[in-house]
């Protein structure tokens, strides 16, 4: 998978002329919004957006070697709405609610764009901050609400980048972030059970992992490197790739109607094929949009407006 973005980026080392040392896996953009918070030092919130910033671009999360070139772009966005309260309408100390935004991206292949690999917000975010403290990763103990939603969400992204350039590249990333989650059974804070509903970090990793879900799997590949990074060169080859693979999911539709990965794949991806759609011959829209359609009802609208 590494010689695959290597090639992405052969034109930039070229041009550079030197060699571009060693760097960690991501390349994050943390933003912590606390502007609905009154009553907070805002020290506070800055020391935390330098905290998990720091947390995820110097963590190594992986045994690979990485050049600068080929760390996945990402970022998180969190918005703090308020201070936690308990029963008695108290605040507690060092508690905030609000909703946390992770998206990641990776090159198109012999362009300036980019393909968008995640693009979730979690509505339900709760979180414990005490001031200044400092975030570790380690794989076999248990960590703090927010630094194990920090790593799930790192090797969550790593795994849809390795699934974008190789066939299941992306299983042994899966697995930590699905050790996290098993290692999160006692954190208190929603996202980590499976009896908490189905919309959850929880299900975000076991469905991945399901066989039924197969063909989303496959689809990140034949999207990504056999469809979007040969549109440069064969543009009716790589266009057909992708319809082929947007056509797959009904297969998982069939299985799990409104599976929650079929939601997030939809938020994550919808602006693109619609993009994508436009240029599409009408023969090749005829077939996908009734698919798209059945998939991701509430947007039926915007796959119709193609077709305009």
């Amino acid at each position: 998978m590494k010689n695959m973005k290597k090639i992405t980026a052969i034109i930039l080392l070229l041009t550079c002329g030197q060699f571009i040392g060693r760097a960690q896996e991501l390349r994050c953009n943390v933003t912590v919004n606390s502007n609905q918070i009154a009553q907070v030092d805002r020290a506070i919130f800055d020391a935390l957006e330098k905290g998990i910033f720091e947390f995820v671009n110097n963590t190594r999360w992986t045994d690979e070697i990485y050049q600068d070139y080929e760390r996945i772009e990402c970022g998180f966005f969190i918005n703090v709405t308020e201070q936690e309260k308990d029963n008695a309408g108290q605040v507690v100390a060092d508690r905030y609610k609000g909703t946390l935004t992770i998206n990641a991206r990776r090159p198109i292949y012999n362009t300036s764009f980019f393909s968008t690999l995640l693009n979730y917000q979690e509505n339900d975010f709760s979180f414990q901050y005490i001031p200044f403290q400092q975030f570790y990763y380690s794989e076999n103990t248990s960590m703090s609400n927010l630094t194990a939603i920090i790593a799930f969400y790192c090797y969550y992204i790593i795994a849809l980048d390795h699934e974008s350039f190789s066939p299941d590249g992306g299983d042994k990333y899966m697995v930590k972030a699905q050790n996290i989650v098993n290692m999160s059974q006692n954190i208190p804070d929603r996202g980590w059970k499976a009896n908490e509903g189905n919309n959850n970090r929880y299900w975000m990793v076991n469905d991945y992992l399901n066989p039924a879900f197969k063909p989303l799997r496959e689809l990140m590949y034949n999207y990504h490197r056999l469809g979007f990074d040969v549109l440069q060169q064969n543009m009716e080859s790589g266009r057909t790739q992708i319809i082929e693979s947007l056509k797959s999911l009904d297969k998982v539709w069939t299985q799990r109607p409104n599976a929650f990965l079929l939601q997030v794949f939809f938020s994550t991806k919808r602006n693109e094929i619609i993009a994508m759609l436009k240029d599409t011959p009408l023969n090749a829209k005829a077939e996908l949009i009734p698919v798209l359609k059945k998939i991701d009802p509430a947007h039926a609208s915007k796959y119709d407006a193609v077709n305009n």
